[in-house]
C-alpha cells in the first residue's frame, strides 16, 4: 500500500496576501526595535556630547593669568559667564575649562573633570552669551 504523498505547503507565485502583512509587520517590527538600541547606545555612550565628539559645556584649555581660581569642596553651586575660563583644584589637583558649549546648561563637575580628578559635589550655573539674541 502506498501512502499519499504529503504536499508541501508552497506560497502561490504572488505569496498570499496574509503571509505578506505578517513579513511586513515583523520586518518594521524588528527595524524599529534596532533603531531604537542602536540610538540608546549613541545617546547613552555620548549623552554630552555632539556628533563631533565635542562636549555640550565647553573646552578643555590651558591655565591662564586671566583664569579664575576654584578650590573644589569650597562650595556646592557656582555661578560662570558664558566664555569664562575657570581653573578648578582639589588635592594638590587642576584642570582648567573654558564654559563655551551650549547655554542654560547646569554642569555638573564630574562632567567635564579629567578621569582620576578628585570631586567633591559642584554644580555651575553658566550664563547666557550677551552675543545673542535674547540672552
Amino acid at each position: 500500500m502506498t501512502q499519499p504523498m504529503r504536499q508541501r505547503y508552497r506560497p502561490s507565485a504572488a505569496g498570499h496576501p496574509d503571509d505578506l502583512e505578517v513579513s511586513m509587520n515583523t520586518t518594521s517590527t524588528l527595524r524599529a526595535a534596532l533603531l531604537a538600541a542602536l540610538a540608546a547606545a549613541a545617546f547613552s555612550a555620548n549623552a554630552d556630547t555632539f556628533m563631533n565628539g565635542e562636549s555640550f559645556y565647553g573646552t578643555p584649555t590651558a591655565a591662564t593669568a586671566y583664569a579664575r581660581q576654584v578650590a573644589v569642596g569650597s562650595r556646592a553651586t557656582m555661578n560662570v559667564d558664558y566664555d569664562s575660563v575657570v581653573t578648578f583644584t582639589n588635592e594638590g589637583r587642576s584642570f582648567t575649562w573654558r564654559f563655551n558649549g551650549l547655554e542654560h546648561r547646569p554642569v555638573d563637575i564630574t562632567k567635564i573633570a579629567p578621569a582620576g580628578f578628585p570631586t567633591k559635589p559642584l554644580t555651575i550655573y553658566v550664563a547666557p552669551n550677551p552675543w545673542n539674541r535674547g540672552g
